[in-house]
Parts: C-alpha cells; sequence; structure tokens
C-alpha cells in the first residue's frame, strides 16, 4: 500500500505481449508490474500506482493493449474502466499516486491518460478489452435483473490519440500554461446485447477482429463485422440453409413420436438413462484397476495350462501334473522297483491274474 506494508490480496494477473512482464491489480487498490524475465527474483515492482479507482477500492481487472504501452483496469466498486501510461508509472515507480493520491484518486494526466464513464460493475469478473489497433476500448455494463425492461450493454469509447513524447496530440497544440486534465470519456457506441442480463466478460480478438461477449444468463455472443472480421463466426454464418420441400414437411408432421424423423423434426435430444455397460464410458482409473485385476491369476482364478510334450515320471520329470498323475506314477514306481523288466514278455505276467477264473457264462461252455 501507500504506507510500504504487504497487506494486498492479488485480484487480478496480466501478462506483457513480449512476455517479460506482468500486472496485477490488488484487493487494496493498487496496480503493480512486475518483472519476470531472468533467473533472480525481484523485491520491489517495476512501476506501481496506489488508489488506482480512489480510496482502497479493489482493482479487480488489468490488462495490457496490444504494444504494451498501456494498461486498463477496471473495478467492481466503481463504474470506470481507466487507462494508464506504463513508461510513467515505471520511471516514478508510483511517485505520482504518492504526491496526488487523495480520496478522489487523483493522478497527474500524464500517468492516468483516460477514463471511461459509465459502466456500472455488480460482479467482480467484469472485465475489458482493447481492439487491435489499440484505438478502441470496449467494456461492458450490470444491470439488476429484478428492474423491469433492463438492458446490458457493450460500450465502446474511443481513446485520444497521443504525440510521439506521450502526450495527447490536441494538449500538446494548446498554450503550455493551460492546465492538462486526463481526459474524460463517453461511449461512441452502445450495444444492446443481453435483455435482464449482465455483461461479464468481453475478449476482442486480434487476428479474427471479433467480439466475444459472455453474460450472465449463460449465453455467449459473437460479433463481427462483414468487411473488417475473417473467418471465426463468418464460417458458419456464410452457409445457405437448405431448402425443404412440401413433402419433407408433411412427413415429418405425420412421424410417429419418439421416432428419428421426430426427432429430428423437434431438434430434441436423445437421452439414454438406462444404456448398457458396454456403451457408457468408464473413468480411467476404473480401466487401470480392471486391467491390474484381469492379469492377476488368483482373483480371475485363471486355470493351470496343460503341460506340453507328454507326461514324464521319475526322477529329473518336468512340466505339471496332476494329483492322480502323480500317485500313479507313485503305484508305478512301486511296481517295477528291483524288477529288471527289459527283454521280458508282459502277457505272462497278465495271464496269472486269469488263473481259476470264467469271464464266459456257463451256456458258452463246451
Amino acid at each position: 500500500n501507500e504506507k510500504g506494508q504487504r497487506t494486498q490480496i492479488v485480484s487480478n494477473l496480466s501478462v506483457h505481449p513480449n512476455g517479460r512482464k506482468i500486472v496485477v491489480g490488488t484487493s487494496c487498490g493498487s496496480i503493480q508490474i512486475w518483472s519476470c524475465f531472468g533467473s533472480s527474483v525481484s523485491t520491489r515492482p517495476l512501476g506501481a500506482v496506489y488508489s488506482a479507482h480512489g480510496g482502497t477500492k479493489p482493482v479487480t481487472f488489468v490488462t495490457f493493449i496490444g504494444d504494451g504501452s498501456k494498461i486498463a483496469s477496471r473495478s467492481d466498486s466503481d463504474d470506470t474502466v481507466r487507462i494508464w501510461n506504463v513508461e510513467k508509472m515505471e520511471k516514478d515507480s508510483g511517485s505520482f499516486s504518492r504526491k496526488r493520491s487523495g480520496g478522489d484518486g487523483g493522478h497527474f494526466p500524464s500517468l492516468l491518460l483516460a477514463t471511461c464513464r459509465g459502466l456500472p460493475a455488480l460482479n467482480e469478473s467484469a472485465n475489458c478489452a482493447f481492439s487491435p489497433d489499440g484505438t478502441v476500448v470496449c467494456a461492458g455494463s450490470s444491470v439488476n435483473p429484478r428492474e423491469p425492461n433492463c438492458c446490458g450493454k457493450l460500450k465502446f469509447y474511443r481513446l485520444p490519440e497521443e504525440s510521439k513524447n506521450g502526450k495527447p496530440i490536441k494538449e500538446a497544440k494548446k498554450e503550455k500554461k493551460k492546465k492538462k486534465e486526463t481526459a474524460i470519456l463517453d461511449p461512441i457506441v452502445e450495444l444492446d446485447v443481453a435483455p435482464n442480463a449482465s455483461v461479464l466478460v468481453v475478449q476482442w480478438h486480434p487476428k479474427l477482429n471479433q467480439i466475444a461477449v459472455g453474460t450472465s444468463d449463460g449465453l455467449i455472443h459473437v460479433l463481427f463485422d462483414q468487411t473488417l472480421s475473417s473467418k471465426g463466426a463468418l464460417i458458419p454464418s456464410s452457409r445457405s440453409v437448405r431448402p425443404s420441400d412440401g413433402l419433407s414437411d408433411l412427413l415429418r408432421t405425420r412421424a410417429p413420436t419418439g421416432s428419428a424423423a421426430f426427432l429430428a423434426g423437434s431438434n430434441a435430444n436423445i437421452q439414454t438413462p438406462n444404456a448398457l455397460p458396454l456403451f457408457r464410458e468408464e473413468a480411467r482409473a476404473t480401466r487401470k484397476v480392471k486391467e491390474e485385476v484381469r492379469k492377476d491369476p488368483e482373483k480371475t482364478k485363471l486355470p493351470q495350462p496343460p503341460v506340453t510334450g507328454g507326461i514324464k515320471t521319475g526322477t529329473g520329470a518336468g512340466g505339471n501334473i496332476s494329483f492322480a498323475q502323480s500317485v500313479y506314477s507313485q503305484n508305478i514306481q512301486k511296481i517295477v522297483k528291483n524288477k529288471n523288466i527289459a527283454g521280458q514278455d508282459p502277457r505272462e505276467e497278465l495271464f496269472k491274474h486269469n488263473e481259476g477264473k470264467s469271464y464266459v457264462s456257463k451256456a458258452y461252455e463246451g
């Protein structure tokens, strides 16, 4: 603040076009320019102005002009947009405001170039925008929706021309003895944009030369000129509407309720609250968890893969075998243990099990 105390809170920030500076607006009513170039951290701003909008009114919006020579500021506590000279602010580092900052926030005209009036702001998100050539500034006005026949307006102000030494041309031609004052600007054009709503955000595109306006009723309006603007909103607006014949209109009116033709004609959205899980979009984290669970053999109860190359028993057996195969292999090992069966006929051993037994019925005995 004016006493050098760090009690302010940054309410808005804007970056210089060359990317080496930033300007911040604070809740205590100051505008400060800081350097963000180099590795060293600066503890003091390059320039500052205190009581920018009078007293301790907070500065809720700041922005640079296209060439970075001016700053526009706005506060939700007054009805003005103020234009500041960056060079003077950096050169004197806020000394102007300390000399003349009274209750009304008076500043030298070389620092405060112009004041645009007639812009009530009921929301801290209200802003302003410079034209691509930097000669015009536009801002929206806020209204009370409870008032009858109210309408949010977009207002345009033409900035005063300046000479090479930074002074207005008209003032430079006047006598030096005459006291110079900050220019008080009235709107040159007013457009009714939002009935029963406030104009909150304004963006003037530097290349397309089109203005996007956001209003408190949730709508976005795009303003353009057929000759000065390029691309953007001109592309869809230039397309011709497809003419409809009488037969298509008749079939559309006869279409059953809920059919595709009926929905297309009524411009209704198809809602599927009970869509199959296959067509539902799952969260990314859920997909990752499912993939990890699918790779876990215990959670998915993945069966054992079959043993390839046959079952081997005895020492040096390879592969996985079941419990029944293991018991069978152990019994075979007990039977053939200590017996050399190489070169013997197995039928002799098998016939021993047929002694004293008959597997043929008596009817067939001769």
